[in-house]
């Protein structure tokens, strides 16, 4: 099967794997790889259980429910205290949307953080690489093919940009069409960014477009709310031999069964972990079920690796690792729908200094993990910046890039934003293994010293505060500017 290409412009961390030694006396005692371990049947079931909350917009009613859920169950583990990060969001409540032309269109969804309310103007179909401006869009309603993209996710900058387009020109809302039909895109969320937009904007599926008549009156609607919320992360911490700390990451709003399953994936370890006698936990554990990565304004995760980086020189911590979208089936588009290949999701551990890259190879290659690249980062690298790559993929960046010795384990399929795939977007014996060689790799770097495990963090700290160039924190508006 062809690779995404987002694989294809990074190259694969070449790394010998490392004899990570553990004292006699401590193998005889202490596991060196994870045993008991919930089967593929119970990590289902508790995937259906997240995802059975629905559709977890950030500081929904939904999602408040997941995180009291969430909390009951760490809580209840020995040794472990929790506490909550709380953030005051303009929330969206997303609605159904509404799409009229010479009769009703099936919408497959509203794009999220469109404006709510009813519009109308002249249907206009804008090709690809045209811009949205407003001596073509002023008071019509905008049809745009989905862009073009390897996997779904690569859309959300250009979708973005095409909402605030269409609001910056007049335009009376935006309709996206999909080269999928209405079945598999129905519930389809992207973009996540938390920025709210000025005009309507619905998703509707291919057979649902054909429906719809360029030149003719159009009338556009999103049943949606907006409103100050409050909204929390959970950090659950785990009592080590010391207080030096290892942070496990995860957010905790979504959609379906890919997007957020890292809490399936934390919530196993963090059970396995408390489960050890104490002196087999020579770090204290910090988990970290995030809110706001889909309203990234209020980013959880980014919120704790600031806190995380003002930290890290008095030596409290040791590294960060994400686990996001776990067991991923690979779906790829055939014949006008998105059909599995009956392969696993092309996925990447990324993992920033030489310890941490071979804890991952060696896990991955004891585990089976198929079709798993472990990577140094997800985009060019820049000379002279610290670091000199920013991205991993996904919401271990926030870690990496400022500067904390990172891990992030993510893939990122078409049915990433699609939950109309239900459990068939998840292969749970994948989704054990991938855990399994996350926890091992945590066992095995607990032997490990901080200093090794650092590999160049410490000097692009350095760098940084000598003046290097860095790489952006900044997070997106909650209004366009």
């Amino acid at each position: 099967m062809r690779p995404a290409r987002w694989l294809a412009f990074i190259s694969v961390v070449t790394t010998s794997l490392l004899h990570l030694t553990v004292p006699a006396a401590s193998a005889q005692e202490c596991p060196v790889t994870v045993g008991a371990f919930p089967s593929a049947a119970e990590l289902r079931a508790l995937n259906a259980k997240v995802a059975g909350f629905g559709v977890r917009s950030t500081g929904s009613p939904q999602h408040r429910r997941l995180i009291d859920w969430l909390e009951r169950m760490v809580d209840r583990l020995p040794g472990v205290s929790v506490r909550s990060e709380g953030f005051t969001i303009q929330r969206w409540r997303p609605g159904p949307g509404l799409l009229l032309g010479p009769g009703a269109v099936p919408v497959a969804s509203a794009i999220p953080y469109s404006a709510p309310g009813l519009r109308s103007g002249e249907l206009v179909r804008l090709p690809a690489g045209v811009p949205i401006t407003a001596d073509n869009a002023r008071g019509k309603v905008v049809l745009r093919d989905f862009p073009a993209v390897d996997r779904g996710y690569f859309a959300e900058p250009l979708l973005h940009q095409d909402m605030v387009d269409a609001g910056n020109a007049g335009a009376a809302g935006v309709v996206v069409a999909f080269p999928f039909p209405h079945e598999q895109v129905k519930g389809y969320w992207d973009p996540h960014l938390g920025t709210h937009y000025r005009v309507p904007g619905v998703f509707v599926g291919s057979d649902a477009a054909v429906e719809l008549q360029v030149g003719t009156r159009t009338t556009i609607g999103v049943l949606a709310a907006r409103d100050r919320a409050t909204t929390r992360s959970l950090i659950a911490t785990l009592p080590g031999t010391s207080s030096e700390r290892v942070v496990l990451d995860t957010n905790t709003d979504g959609v379906g069964w890919v997007q957020e399953n890292g809490t399936v994936g934390l919530l196993a370890l963090a059970e396995y972990f408390a489960e050890l006698p104490l002196r087999c936990r020579t770090r204290t554990i910090e988990f970290v079920f995030a809110t706001g990565h889909l309203h990234r304004a209020a980013e959880g995760s980014e919120f704790r690796a600031r806190a995380l980086d003002a930290e890290y020189d008095s030596g409290s911590v040791a590294y960060a690792f994400v686990l996001e979208h776990l067991g991923t089936r690979e779906f790829l588009p055939v014949d006008g729908r998105l059909r599995p290949t009956g392969a696993g999701e092309f996925s990447a551990w990324f993992a920033g200094s030489p310890a941490l890259a071979g804890a991952a190879l060696t896990a991955l290659t004891a585990r089976g993990v198929d079709r798993t690249f472990v990577l140094a980062g997800n985009d060019p690298p820049v000379p002279d910046r610290a670091p000199p790559q920013c991205s991993f993929g996904g919401i271990g960046t926030h870690f990496h890039s400022h500067l904390v010795p990172t891990m992030a384990m993510i893939s990122g399929p078409w049915t990433l934003w699609a939950p109309a795939f239900g459990a068939r977007a998840v292969d749970h014996d994948r989704m054990r293994r991938q855990v399994l060689a996350a926890g091992d790799a945590v066992l095995a770097l607990g032997t490990v010293p901080r200093e090794q495990i650092a590999g160049p963090y410490p000097a692009l700290r350095q760098a940084r505060a000598s003046g290097a160039a860095t790489c952006s924190h900044d997070l997106p508006p909650e209004e366009v500017r």
